[in-house]
């Protein structure tokens, strides 16, 4: 996994100079792999499986998005400050859709490239809608997505690189919508409607 650099100093000055904080004591120390959990996580009816590393992204990419404030993608809801929902870390590829994983180029459906912060119940809404198909029923939630990756550019700590974590977001956001629906910065002013039908060649 990526190590991460690339945030606004002033931005994450306190998470990234105080040693004494929880959250860098929890990275020192390994604690996030320590700390008792199952070793499989519910959702509903279902359990899924997966890796101590895996865990650790998903307890970490949880602790930041409350640490920091980061909007939930689909909703634009700051975690820690307006938010009423718990962090819930979504999968864009649905995971029952794991299968299609490598296709999309993605190393595992529980890669970082696959996961956002959302809230608990609009993760359990969307359940295994393909990405396209939720986008045409909640067309408002496009604009929050992207506003959100402009957030989740600054995120710099040591499990999450967040310039190359939006980099391969977009790649994939794009390929799941069929379209460039999550451009560049250079090509925001380009961007049309959610309606739109025709297949665009995938952003750099």
């Amino acid at each position: 996994m990526n190590g991460l650099i690339g945030i606004k100093h002033a931005f994450f000055t306190n998470f990234r100079t105080n040693n004494n904080s929880s959250l860098q004591k929890e990275f020192n120390n390994s604690s996030l792999l320590s700390n008792p959990i199952c070793d499989t996580v519910s959702f509903g009816k279902s359990k899924r499986h997966y890796s101590d590393a895996t865990k650790l992204l998903m307890r970490t990419m949880r602790k930041l998005a409350e640490t920091l404030n980061l909007p939930d993608f689909y909703t634009g809801k700051r975690f820690g400050l307006n938010h009423k929902e718990k962090v819930s870390v979504e999968h864009l590829l649905p995971h029952s859709q794991r299968h299609k994983a490598a296709s999309r180029g993605l190393l595992s459906v529980n890669s970082l490239e696959n996961f956002v912060p959302v809230g608990n119940k609009t993760n359990s809404d969307r359940g295994s809608i393909p990405l396209k198909e939720w986008y045409k029923a909640h067309p408002d939630f496009l604009k929050n997505g992207i506003e959100a990756l402009k957030e989740y550019e600054k995120v710099s700590n040591p499990i999450i690189n967040g310039k190359e974590w939006v980099k391969s977001l977009k790649k994939l956001l794009n390929q799941e919508m069929g379209y460039v629906a999550f451009a560049g910065r250079k090509n925001q002013s380009n961007l049309t409607s959610i309606q739109k039908d025709q297949r665009l060649s995938l952003v750099a």
